[in-house]
């Protein structure tokens, strides 16, 4: 009954997914920030699930090889990553180097081939996003009234926010309200995409309910991503299927606010709203302070994970600018990679994205799904500029943009993938009743949900 077997695997392979979202999930949690030992563990757990996937999965043979070709960024940034912190840093950090390279692997690569060979379970794998994100959407209203915990769990608000737009910014159970700004927008891209897939109510319902999540949060960063993706939507064709407009129009995308910030701030409520007389936040500065360090170490950079110890050396100078992350990290992707890894290993880094945008634009009769993909590719880019998520982490905002970071860099075998996986199925000689779904599975339970 090998069918019968494949519907279970298939319910397996979602059961670990669901476990690794929920693991990450918790992992960025405020509750669980102070305790070290139980969030080592929470992060094994991930990793632990990852591992079950890869054990799990039937990788086809004819996928395997143009896969490992298909992520060749991926393989030059890890030897720039581990050369890097090998050859210049004593291997410090070795730990915490070696499970953000299995993760990035996972997330980049594996787990984006098991959502391509299998429609239902992607399908399955943008529902939970929606939902998941619905629910973590609840917490945050209750702290947007001034509330710091629900039964014991904290929240994360920002109530100097309030000055400015009326409403107190609050994370809801994550550690900070941008992180969960992200999760926010990535779950209202996928909310998006399941309503218009089943044509339910419970769909519109979650996006109903991660739009406020997102309004409440007052990510500045997740904010502006999503603006711009819905930008593209309602531009032609053109500038989504040709290359060169794509990139270029995304790139004045992210320029053209600056531009015309005055303008803005002339509109009701928003000058308010999006901290327009903050500006950067600091942020401008704190980009200066990191380009002066880079300068130091150009090409070997300071250690992974030092950006934190960096920032915090020159706390007095940021935070007079009103730069509140300073003791964190630089609040921009790759100019925290810069920092620690060097301007090879970051530019191999930024390969992880460039790549994957020039992909997507390939033709498709998955048009619904393309969209899915590169609405969140687009926002998660423009989040990355001013906030950290990286590409191998295990909270759950960068596990879930690294999977669909690798399905966007995998794109152009999508058709060959769903083709080797029906052929593997087709050409089983099995009875008539065991090519119906496992009875009562999680996958069955959500494509029920969205009937």
């Amino acid at each position: 009954m090998e069918l019968k077997f494949l519907n279970y695997r298939n319910e397996l392979l979602f059961a670990c997914l669901l476990m690794a979202f929920t693991a990450s999930v918790v992992y960025d949690t405020l509750l669980i920030i102070p305790m070290e030992g139980l969030r080592t563990v929470v992060a094994a757990a991930t990793v632990a699930c990852f591992a079950a996937i890869i054990i799990l999965a039937r990788y086809p043979q004819r996928v395997v090889q143009p896969a490992l070709l298909a992520a060749w960024p991926l393989h030059l940034f890890t030897i720039c990553f581990l050369g890097v912190s090998w050859c210049f840093h004593n291997g410090a950090q070795l730990g915490s180097i070696i499970a953000y390279t299995i993760v990035a692997y996972a997330t980049y690569l594996l787990v984006p081939i098991c959502l391509l060979l299998d429609r239902r379970l992607f399908v399955g794998f943008v529902k939970l996003v929606a939902i998941g994100s619905a629910l973590l959407a609840l917490p945050s209203f209750v702290g947007a009234m001034g509330i710091n915990s629900i039964l014991g769990i904290p929240l994360s608000n920002k109530y100097s926010y309030s000055n400015f737009s009326g409403i107190i910014a609050s994370g809801g159970v994550f550690e900070h309200p941008e992180g969960h700004a992200l999760q926010m927008a990535v779950g209202l891209m996928c909310c998006y995409y399941a309503m218009r897939k089943s044509g339910s109510l419970w769909y519109a319902i979650c996006l109903v309910m991660v739009l406020a999540g997102l309004i409440v949060s007052q990510g500045r960063g997740a904010i502006f991503g999503v603006a711009i993706a819905v930008v593209f939507c309602c531009l032609p064709e053109l500038f989504r299927r040709s290359r060169p407009v794509f990139l270029g129009s995304l790139a004045l995308c992210l320029v053209f606010p600056f531009l015309i910030w005055p303008q803005i701030g002339k509109v009701p409520g928003v000058s308010d709203y999006l901290r327009m007389e903050r500006g950067l936040s600091g942020r401008d500065v704190a980009w200066l302070y990191a380009f002066s360090l880079v300068e130091e170490k150009p090409w070997t950079g300071h250690g992974f994970e030092t950006s934190s110890e960096l920032s915090r050396q020159g706390r007095k100078l940021l935070r007079k600018s009103g730069y509140s992350g300073a003791g964190t990290t630089f609040h921009n992707t790759f100019i925290t990679k810069a920092v620690e890894l060097g301007l090879i290993a970051a530019f191999s880094y930024a390969l992880l994205y460039i790549v994957p945008l020039v992909r997507i634009c390939k033709p498709t009769d998955l048009v619904l799904e393309q969209q899915l993909v590169r609405n969140i590719l687009v926002l998660t880019l423009t989040a990355s500029l001013f906030r950290d998520y990286n590409i191998g982490g295990v909270r759950s905002t960068s596990l879930m943009v690294a999977v669909f970071w690798g399905l966007a860099n995998l794109w152009p075998l999508a058709s060959e993938f769903e083709q080797a996986f029906e052929n593997s199925v087709d050409h089983q000689m099995l009875p008539e009743d065991t090519t119906e779904p496992v009875s009562g599975g999680l996958l069955r339970i959500l494509d029920q949900r969205g009937s």
